[in-house]
């Protein structure tokens, strides 16, 4: 099955690094236009010149996706550049590893306006553009941590269910436009985030090696893995899938521990 995505336009957040990068790169493979967005302009720069080299069309817009002001300006320039959207992919997110009691209040609305409110504003502002399609996809990147989590982790965890729930329901309202809307649910996977708290660990190495014991495929998944399901979501191929949510995670949340 060779996908391609020619002549289409993709937006993706939270491009500059991480699985935000690896699905950019994955729909620029198959023939997509991207518009690569983050908060960060070196990485968010990054990416879209990588595109650029393998001879796609690529534009980076820095916007904050909590910012309903900045959402607005992104949607601007999507439209005044392009006309039209054919692929949303609403990837910006961070988490927190604190229990409820050392998580503030400050954090725990920044995650929700992130994770969750970035979806509303981001697919709301940009909703004039995918109709214009008539076959659009949008793609909400949301955890396993919204099916089987671990303590602390709750603000996070809160967040991703719902990213779930929001798919579920947009799938019903935007079906009768024509746009799917589906959702993706990452087990562990290299990335800088990842990175970051096996960094935190006493013993790096020795966490990673548990963690990939933990997955029957005895391994913890790369950015690709993600891109490559989000190019078939993205495609005709997927074009009878909405209101899905998709576990990706090596059978990490199939095993059942003792």
């Amino acid at each position: 099955m060779d996908i391609r995505l020619d002549n289409r336009v993709a937006l993706i957040t939270g491009a500059g690094e991480g699985i935000g990068r690896g699905c950019a790169l994955a729909l620029a493979e198959a023939g997509a236009a991207v518009v690569v967005n983050d908060v960060n302009p070196q990485t968010g720069q990054a990416t879209a010149e990588q595109i650029r080299q393998m001879g796609r069309r690529s534009l980076f817009v820095q916007a904050d996706v909590s910012d309903a002001r900045v959402v607005q300006a992104m949607f601007e320039t999507v439209q005044q550049e392009f006309g039209a959207l054919h692929v949303l992919l609403n990837n910006a997110g961070f988490n927190l590893f604190k229990t409820l009691e050392q998580t503030t209040l400050e954090e725990w609305d920044r995650i929700m306006s992130v994770d969750l409110r970035g979806i509303y504003l981001v697919t709301r502002a940009m909703l004039p553009l995918l109709k214009v399609t008539r076959g659009a996809s949008v793609i909400n990147i949301a955890s396993v941590h919204a099916q089987a989590t671990v303590a602390g982790i709750t603000a996070y965890a809160a967040a991703k269910g719902g990213v779930v729930s929001v798919g579920r329901s947009l799938a019903q309202e935007l079906g009768k436009s024509g746009i799917r809307v589906n959702t993706i649910s990452p087990g562990f996977v290299s990335t800088p985030l990842l990175d970051r708290w096996l960094n935190s660990e006493p013993d790096p190495p020795a966490s990673l090696a548990r963690v990939q014991g933990f997955h029957p495929l005895g391994r913890i998944g790369a950015p690709q893995d993600i891109g490559n399901l989000v190019v078939f979501l993205a495609s005709d191929y997927a074009g009878f899938i909405s209101g899905a949510n998709i576990t990706i995670d090596g059978g990490l949340t199939a095993r059942l521990m003792h």
